[in-house]
């Protein structure tokens, strides 16, 4: 039996397409040093295992050992055989009969609203006029790199050049310095003090030591607790036995504010103010000169830089 096709989909299929002629290009990449070396090696490997005498190898014999069990092995077989004796010997007749209760819950508001969406939302899928849809046509396109994308590959590749090209006779030699840091007087305090502490926990004498007796306390729940506990009680009962034929219905308001007078006009400012700075003519603005400035050193800087240079 040939299987049935949509007359929709082999009407898509028989129609006309604007297809472009595309031509293939074969490749036969050549193989890299490491696929030759590794392709020397498997053939190696295999003439190896071809010309290889089977005489030179030794008989072993194996040795099976029978390992004994321990006490641990040996307790714990005799527990599960116990415990397999006790479940065949067990009295069905003691077991009591229970009657399975099935609880049938009922979606809430939020899912039956969900469930509705989806079922319309199917619904419109399934009967939409394909005939509504427009013809689009692909465009081919293959962006050429532009004038910013060139000159900064050209820098790279300069960069690169003159990395690669760059004497070593230029360089300078420097001597590493290292630097052995001592450790502060704090920090050595603060050793000290752990020292001792370790010491005199190590030996600490446990004889010093007094026996204290642990009282367990179970406290029972006083009587502001118990009625909580009601109150919260018969709040549940009275949600999930409330009855919804109790319920009057209610019609949504959709509301849309318009914005205040206030946020209008500075909106209006605002755009005002982005117009002038985007018409803003550079020609009008005025050239202007940086000056520099240098500070003497005051008397004070003086007796200071002499004070220091004395000692």
């Amino acid at each position: 039996m040939a299987a049935k096709v949509a007359p929709e989909l082999l009407k898509d299929v028989c129609g006309e397409h604007n297809l472009t002629h595309v031509k293939t290009e074969e490749k036969n990449p050549l193989p890299s040093a490491e696929d030759l070396h590794q392709e020397k090696s498997h053939l190696e490997l295999l003439q190896n295992l071809e010309m290889f005498n089977a005489q030179q190898l030794q008989h072993i014999r194996t040795k099976e050992r029978v390992m004994l069990p321990d006490s641990s092995m040996l307790l714990e077989e005799k527990n599960r055989e116990r415990h397999l004796n006790n479940i065949s010997e067990f009295l069905r007749s003691e077991l009591r009969p229970t009657e399975p209760m099935e609880k049938l819950v009922l979606p809430d508001v939020v899912t039956i609203a969900q469930e509705k969406t989806e079922e319309e939302l199917k619904s419109g899928i399934e009967q939409f006029n394909k005939d509504q849809l427009r013809h689009q046509k692909t465009e081919e396109k293959n962006p050429l790199p532009d004038k910013n994308d060139i000159s900064q590959e050209k820098r790279e590749q300069g960069v690169k050049q003159e990395i690669t090209n760059f004497p070593k006779s230029k360089l300078r030699r420097a001597n590493t310095e290292e630097k052995i840091s001592l450790p502060s007087a704090e920090a050595i305090q603060q050793e000290k003090r752990e020292v001792n502490i370790r010491k005199s926990l190590t030996e600490f004498e446990k004889g010093n030591l007094k026996h204290v007796q642990t009282e367990e306390k179970n406290p029972l729940p006083d009587a502001t607790v118990i009625g909580q506990e009601k109150k919260a009680n018969e709040f549940r009962l009275s949600i999930t036995e409330f009855d919804k034929a109790l319920l009057a219905p209610t019609e949504t308001q959709e509301k849309n504010p318009l914005p205040a007078l206030e946020a209008i006009e500075m909106e209006k400012k605002l755009e005002e103010h982005i117009k002038g700075i985007e018409g803003f003519k550079k020609d009008e603005l005025k050239h202007a000169e940086t000056q520099v400035r240098e500070r003497l050193p005051s008397k004070e800087d003086i007796a200071l830089e002499k004070a220091s240079g004395d000692k």
